[in-house]
């Protein structure tokens, strides 16, 4: 079964393509949204990708006072190696910075036990209203307040 069939409003974060330890998912663009695609024949069922959905499992985001503006559109990024470099750098101790969407943050967060580590700096970047509108999944994003 799809993850999205199982996820109501996949934001597309890409948590769960980290989450795969067997390396099913992959993150694809289909009709304009990013969108989990999994290969049914190589799933064991563990339900990674499940458990380390921040839609499924929500984590807590801390109150950001200020959002940035970045010059690349960041959801359309290949999160799954900036994750891993983002947890890898926090893990080792060193100062870690990490910039992306709230659904993006609230990913890393998941994929890190739902812990933040004081040597990860994050910077929060908004979705501009015209992306929140056009995607159903970013129209419901539960991460805006």
């Amino acid at each position: 079964m799809q993850l999205t069939e199982r996820i109501k409003n996949c934001n597309g974060c890409g948590a769960c393509e980290v989450a795969c330890k067997y390396r099913c998912v992959k993150m694809e663009e289909r009709d304009g949204q990013i969108r989990p695609l999994v290969n049914e024949n190589g799933c064991n069922k563990c339900n990674a990708c499940i458990l380390f959905c921040p839609l499924y499992n929500p984590v807590e985001l801390p109150d950001f006072e200020e959002f940035f503006e970045s010059t690349e559109d960041v959801r359309k990024r290949k999160m799954a190696p900036i994750y891993r470099a983002a947890m890898r750098s926090a893990k080792e101790g060193r100062h870690t910075e990490f910039a992306g969407t709230l659904c993006q943050i609230a990913a890393l967060k998941s994929l890190r036990g739902d812990k933040l580590s004081d040597n990860l700096i994050l910077f929060p970047v908004y979705c501009d209203e015209e992306q929140r509108k056009s995607n159903p999944a970013c129209a419901a994003c539960r991460f805006y307040k």
